[in-house]
């Protein structure tokens, strides 16, 4: 039986505590704050939840617009702030009873590492050695170097605001800043984006930064290659002139990698450095989930973690960053692909979106949404883009296919469930037949 201590109960920390505990291990799992970690308290699940209110307003706009109803809804913000805070409450004392139910101890309280003599020191007081450390602390809101940052909010804040702001200011070009835009625009607030380089460049696709800019953000000006000198109570000073708005940040991450900073080796970037089987510097340290920095989310932490713990148990596992599936959400889902197999080498077909769930009503307005992929000579599906309502769900059993080796021609007795993926069954046929 090896002790393992787990710092940081997100994701990563969560998952590689229970699976441990579960085959006999002794495991303590610490977190300072709240169990779930970013994605529950602070990121994802906000995400979702804002995001899911704001397309009941904009589908009520859109049945109001064609006739079908006649109702103009209004959003009670903070209302509904108050209920997402009451929500997380309840799935954390679910992920609580789910955790210890394994044979975890969680403790709550602030960590220190005491490598000298192997163990975590709780809150200053309480004691627990360790044969072996998981370090899983995730992320903090990267906070740039201007003056007056203090005057903006960043993800961390999104519940603590009391009204939708007639005009939000973001700072920053990627998926959150995507995501923000959308969810606040859709409540009224008018928003500008401020892009240091480009909009959604790591999409690495114009045609889908365009249709998102011109179809699935409302009341959005999209700025690139700005330069921000200020940041006020009331606006963002940039070289091209002064914008007056609340002022979001969603200008990245850094990694919550103090606590081991004179134990382990960092990069230049602050982000704790692991070999391919996630063990630091330190024989008897790992390091998973954002702290280690890479492809930033829930389900490659979560691998990150596993993949940790069950070297820790003398599994020699390595993480697969072949292929994976990401989601911007907004009032349709943008899926794409990242990964060190991702390739845009081949023939490349785009396809409309049909007309189904989440977009029937749409079609009439252009918004149909499209799927793009790219096929190799040899018949292998090396990428996919796909902005409709159930790209979220396609994509990654496409990936798992993908993975266990199928090609376009395997798709030949592929049954879709019409007709939420028939652009993925449309596609393929299109390369069976041409290809």
């Amino acid at each position: 039986m090896t002790r393992i201590v787990i710092i940081g109960a997100g994701p990563a920390g969560r998952f590689a505590s229970m699976a441990a505990a579960e085959v006999g291990n002794e495991v303590t799992l610490i977190e300072n704050k709240h169990i779930g970690g970013k994605c529950l308290n602070q990121a994802c699940m906000v995400v979702c939840a804002l995001n899911d209110v704001s397309k009941h307003v904009l589908d009520a706009e859109n049945f109001n617009n064609q006739g079908i109803i006649d109702s103009t809804p209004t959003v009670n913000y903070k209302r509904v702030t108050t209920l997402i805070k009451e929500t997380q409450k309840k799935i954390r004392k679910i992920l609580t009873k789910e955790t210890i139910n394994t044979g975890v101890e969680y403790v709550q309280g602030r960590a220190e590492v005491d490598i000298e003599n192997k163990m975590v020191i709780v809150n200053e007081d309480d004691e627990y050695p360790f044969d072996k450390l998981l370090v899983c602390t995730g992320s903090s809101p990267y906070i740039p170097d201007i003056p007056g940052v203090h005057n903006a909010y960043t993800y961390k804040d999104t519940l603590k605001i009391n009204e939708v702001p007639e005009k939000l200011v973001i700072i920053g070009g990627g998926s959150t800043a995507a995501e923000y835009a959308n969810i606040f625009s859709s409540l009224g607030s008018q928003v500008e984006i401020l892009c240091r380089t480009q909009f959604l460049k790591m999409l690495n696709d114009s045609e889908a930064e365009e249709y998102i800019v011109s179809k699935l953000l409302k009341n959005t000006i999209i700025h690139e290659n700005v330069e921000i000198q200020e940041i006020t109570d009331t606006s963002v000073v940039t070289n091209f002139g002064e914008i007056e708005g609340t002022v979001l940040l969603a200008t990245g991450v850094v990694a919550n990698s103090e606590i081991v900073k004179d134990i382990v080796e960092l990069d230049s970037d602050g982000n704790i450095l692991v070999d391919e089987f996630m063990q630091t510097s330190h024989e008897d340290i790992y390091a998973a989930g954002d702290v280690i920095g890479g492809i930033l989310s829930t389900p490659v932490s979560r691998m990150e973690g596993i993949c940790a713990i069950k070297n820790i148990m003398g599994k020699k596992v390595k993480p697969d960053y072949s292929l994976i599936p990401l989601t911007i959400s907004l009032s349709y889902d943008v899926s794409y692909m990242l990964g060190n197999q991702v390739s845009s080498i081949g023939k490349e077909v785009t396809l409309l979106g049909a007309a189904g769930p989440g977009s029937f009503w749409n079609t009439l307005n252009g918004k149909t949404g499209f799927t793009k992929e790219v096929v190799n000579n040899d018949g292998d599906i090396t990428n996919i883009l796909a902005i409709t309502p159930s790209s979220n769900v396609a994509l990654p059993y496409m990936i798992k296919l993908i993975k266990s080796g199928s090609k376009v021609s395997d798709f030949e007795d592929f049954i879709e469930i019409h007709p939420t993926t028939d652009g993925i069954f449309k596609l393929t046929e299109y390369f069976k037949r041409y290809l």
